[in-house]
């Protein structure tokens, strides 16, 4: 089986010889084929790449970007796999067998990509090598540590990507609208995604990355207006602001006991947060989502995803199915959250957990405006449009009739404030006793941002 890495240079001549160096020493020659693209280098990157033996090479006149010179070396690409590698990059000992490894561990999984020292999400690793010379000692000890380890995950970054030719021939390669580079690599994943595709990590496959070479050395790029173009582009194209789904909710993962099996995420965008849990143990996730286009991400994943308003829908399940139910940042949104809560909790086992997550009315970007006289509500925040229903940290409690629910934890987000509104409140708070009136909490309430509550079902 044969690997097409495809290398695009654009100047830096100094760091694709040390990329290109790096791949004959940890690499089964005979199981790959080099495909390098040149986007109009004036460095003597061309010369030097016409001087090598037994690599495939395309000369562009100008920088065409990312997109383009990816696809580029696609359609030459004869390889069962394809891997887009930056030229920033230094791979190590066994990068790519143990990446193909998890490639194809599974039919389902299409993608995967490595760890490395510079990148965004879940790829990034803490490192403490301080030259290049020790990247392979700590990447070997590294990888032994993380050995066959894996982690799916919703998005994986370019720099480094190995994918199926299978999912390239059927959902196609890069969009070339988003222009040098930003987006095209998160459209790719939500592409498979929509497919079917899973998409996984390599915990022990370890890449050094420089980052944003390219962009660092050629100046014409202003890469913080190319950024800004492309993420519209790619709201633009997928219609909505995706990243509002995309986001795990770690704390609430974190209160979701180990030995829970059957999950209900109620408003579960994507699936981040279950995939966070599918990550962590065993378990079976059931979601509810009412955009039609997270829901379709969050299939990859789930046993089954309801596409419909969590207040009318009955699901036609039997009485304590559920080991927990989640309903993270979506009680605000209903019109009777309550009821909502009392209902859903006959589908929680005696003795399950419920865990919410709900805006704090009393957080200061809400509560000190308004004592200006203004409520003016925004796309996203505590005074999101969407928003129904408002709650504090002392009335909170009241969505869990004691009859039905004991609280387990009750927990705090927090968003500092600026320090001339805390001041403010502080003294309010003082003039309150002098009057007998009890703001004792007042200073610390405004700080919280999000109140978790986590309650158990009672027999």
């Amino acid at each position: 089986m044969k690997t097409s890495i495809i290398i695009l240079t654009y100047n830096e001549l100094a760091l694709t010889k040390q990329c290109l160096n790096s791949i004959h020493k940890h690499t089964n020659v005979d199981d790959i084929e080099l495909i390098i693209v040149d986007n109009g280098s004036t460095d003597g990157t061309v010369d030097y790449l016409k001087s090598l033996e037994k690599v495939q090479t395309i000369f562009n006149g100008k920088n065409l970007g990312f997109a383009k010179g990816c696809n580029q070396g696609v359609e030459v690409a004869t390889g069962e796999n394809i891997l887009f590698l930056n030229n920033d990059t230094i791979v190590t000992k066994n990068w790519l067998q143990s990446m193909l490894k998890v490639l194809y561990k599974s039919e389902k999984v299409g993608m995967v990509g490595p760890v490395s020292n510079y990148v965004s999400g879940h790829q990034k690793i803490d490192v403490p090598y301080q030259t290049i010379n020790e990247i392979d000692i700590f990447a070997s000890e590294y990888c032994k540590e993380n050995l066959e380890k894996t982690r799916q995950v919703l998005r994986l970054v370019g720099f480094c990507l190995l994918v199926k030719r299978d999912l390239i021939i059927k959902i196609g390669s890069f969009d070339e609208r988003y222009e040098y580079g930003s987006f095209e690599d998160d459209d790719l994943c939500l592409r498979a995604l929509q497919h079917g595709y899973e998409l996984y990590i390599a915990l022990d496959a370890f890449i050094h990355h420089h980052g944003h070479a390219t962009f660092t050395g050629n100046q014409d790029i202003d890469i913080n207006y190319l950024y800004l173009r492309n993420q519209q582009h790619f709201i633009d194209k997928w219609d909505i602001d995706l990243n509002y789904y995309m986001h795990p909710r770690y704390e609430i993962v974190q209160l979701v006991p180990m030995e829970a099996g059957k999950i209900l995420d109620v408003g579960c965008g994507a699936g981040a947060t279950g995939l966070e849990l599918k990550n962590r143990q065993s378990c079976q996730l059931f979601g509810i989502e009412l955009n039609p286009l997270a829901a379709s991400f969050a299939k990859s994943h789930y046993q089954a995803v309801y596409e419909e308003d969590v207040e009318p829908l009955e699901l036609a399940l039997p009485d304590g199915y559920f080991d927990v139910i989640l309903f993270a940042d979506i009680l605000e949104h209903l019109k009777d959250p309550g009821k909502v809560i009392q209902k859903y909790a006959q589908l929680l086992k005696p003795g399950g957990s419920m865990i919410c997550s709900i805006p704090n009315i009393l957080h200061a970007e809400a509560l000190f405006p308004l004592l200006q006289g203004y409520w003016n509500y925004q796309n996203a925040g505590i005074l999101d449009r969407t928003h129904l229903r408002f709650f504090t940290p002392n009335t909170v409690e009241t969505l869990f009739p004691s009859d039905m629910f004991e609280i387990r934890t009750k927990k705090y987000n927090y968003i500092e404030v600026d320090p001339k509104v805390a001041l403010f409140f502080n003294e309010v708070s003082h003039l309150a006793q002098k009057f007998d009136f009890s703001m004792n909490q007042l200073s610390d309430q405004i700080k919280i941002y999000q109140i978790i509550m986590h309650v158990i079902r009672k027999a």
